[in-house]
């Protein structure tokens, strides 16, 4: 789909670059032709036609970064949502639309998605009352400090404090580690005994192992990943998967679309 715009754009970029080449040649043509006021004239003209090119440039290329990948696959089967008060939620139970989340606090693509395309996400859908959002932890074998930092982000939701500590871990992405959690923790004001008790509470560990086996289950290898669909009671129909930290125009693109359908 974005290939016609890349195409486009080589074709306008030649174009400039004749252009200039033109301008060029006319400006070393002052120095021998006598008729210096038609061609600054001429060079005027050539200047203006390069701005509306480059203006056209500037339009193709955001064209080109709006223009969503068509990057949802249909999840065919209902999917048990299995929420409970402790787990990291934000939105409003009576929403309609859910987007199921599955991280990995070491994946520079999950600091990404966190960063730049979540913010307009809660903005627009979740505090909005359409969307609720939901986080699952999915630590990648390669990523030797994820585990770790997911079960801080369970000790911090523990006392109240998931998102704040989620954004603390994704700004410390390169320097994880036991004494890290404890000082993110220190700076959030939690309670550093609870804390500290509850990271080495085995049931934690296997909270993310839970969540990773079930992305696991559904195919998922990557993150950040993503399940939107429609809550029905306990269950999520009509989901759509979404992998890889896409823009904010993919997500909104499959969130109205879902909620078009909605009964």
């Amino acid at each position: 789909m974005r290939n016609k715009p890349i195409i486009i754009l080589s074709l306008f970029v030649c174009l400039v670059s004749c252009k200039d080449a033109d301008i060029k040649q006319q400006t070393k043509a002052v120095q021998t032709d006598p008729d210096i006021q038609v061609i600054k004239d001429d060079l005027k003209h050539l200047k203006k036609e390069i701005a509306v090119i480059r203006q056209a440039l500037t339009d193709i290329h955001k064209i080109a970064m709006d223009t969503p990948e068509p990057a949802a696959q249909p999840i065919p089967a209902e999917l048990t949502l299995d929420l409970n008060p402790d787990d990291p939620l934000l939105g409003s139970a009576e929403a309609k639309i859910a987007i199921i989340e599955f991280s990995d606090f070491q994946c520079p693509y999950c600091k990404r998605f966190a960063e730049q395309t979540f913010p307009p996400i809660k903005k627009n859908y979740i505090d909005t009352g359409k969307v609720r959002y939901i986080a699952r932890d999915f630590p990648l074998d390669f990523h030797p400090q994820a585990q770790g930092a997911a079960i801080a982000a369970s000790c911090a939701q523990a006392q109240g404090a998931y998102w704040p500590m989620r954004d603390s871990l994704f700004s410390n992405i390169r320097n994880l580690g036991p004494e890290r959690y404890t000082e993110l923790a220190s700076n959030l004001k939690l309670d550093l005994t609870k804390f500290n008790q509850c990271s080495k509470d085995k049931s934690k560990a296997e909270e993310v192992l839970a969540d990773q086996g079930f992305g696991a289950s559904l195919g998922i290898s990557g993150t950040p990943s993503f399940l939107i669909g429609i809550i029905k009671g306990d269950k999520l129909i009509n989901a759509r998967l979404i992998v890889g930290a896409q823009g904010y125009q993919t997500f909104s693109t499959v969130i109205n679309a879902i909620s078009a359908s909605a009964p």
